[in-house]
């Protein structure tokens, strides 16, 4: 097995950048899931609620955070030296309060509303801010970005192509924000890994990832299909919940993952 691609998102819930290397921390990826645009009482602001988000993707060029439209690579705007503020304000990510650092530039109200969040504001997750791992799955120390609840999502190209399979065509990858995606042979073999040997890395496993409409959803329009979450439910379904890749914590290692990188498991 290797390493088939690697995904980071910079802005919460919009799209990514596929990267040919990543640098692993124990919040996730260098620079995943770091900003976030936030309700003026520091709610967290979803695609789940604002669907249009999906036609955005965030870009990290050294300290410039470009916000581009996918479908044709137009910028939408960017914003300069975006690790950097002076303010700190409370922010709620689903049932998890902390602070974050308010980013204040003047482009930035354009961009919310170009987004479709006008009065948003944008918060960036410093070394200071601190969100722990849920503590019924978590190791001592391990904390998350601003992501749903762990700091990586692992998925594989057999799960995807046995799903793809069952709904009649060749589904995006995207549409299940991974940020490893594992070659392999054996669909949903993954269920069965809870450590990972990445190149120098290594990765545990806690859990399975339940899935929401979300993953109905086109990765660069927005347009539904109802029928990914209607198949995936058939014969992955635990309980009430519906599940597709592993939630994924980093153990630590040296250097950059890149794509290529062999991949074993270490644990099952």
């Amino acid at each position: 097995m290797h390493i088939h691609q690697l995904y980071r998102y910079p802005v919460k819930s919009l799209g990514g950048q596929s990267v040919a290397s990543l640098q692993p921390e124990i919040r996730g990826f260098a620079d995943d899931r770091r900003w976030m645009f936030i309700e003026p009482n520091g709610q967290f602001i979803s695609r789940r609620a604002v669907p249009t988000m999906c036609e955005f993707a965030a870009e990290v060029h050294d300290d410039e955070l470009c916000f581009v439209r996918i479908s044709d690579g137009s910028i939408l705007g960017a914003v300069a030296g975006a690790r950097n503020g002076e303010k700190q304000v409370d922010v709620t990510v689903w049932d998890d309060s902390l602070t974050a650092t308010l980013i204040e530039d003047a482009g930035i109200p354009a961009i919310a509303t170009g987004l479709g969040i006008p009065g948003a504001r944008l918060v960036y997750m410093t070394s200071e801010d601190h969100r722990p791992v849920d503590a019924r799955f978590a190791k001592d120390g391990e904390e998350v970005s601003f992501a749903d609840g762990f700091p990586y999502l692992v998925t594989s190209t057999a799960s995807l192509d046995d799903l793809s399979g069952r709904v009649g065509e060749n589904l995006d990858e995207r549409r299940f924000r991974p940020n490893i995606i594992v070659k392999n042979d054996v669909p949903f073999d993954e269920d069965n890994w809870t450590g990972l040997k990445i190149g120098t890395h290594r990765f545990r496993l806690p859990k399975p990832c339940a899935r929401c409409i979300m993953i109905t959803q086109e990765p660069d329009t927005g347009a539904r299909n109802l029928r990914v979450l209607a198949e995936l439910s058939a014969y992955r379904k635990v309980g009430n919940k519906v599940m597709f890749g592993m939630n994924a914590c980093w153990e630590g290692g040296v250097d950059h993952v890149k794509v290529g990188d062999p991949v074993s498991v270490e644990d099952r």
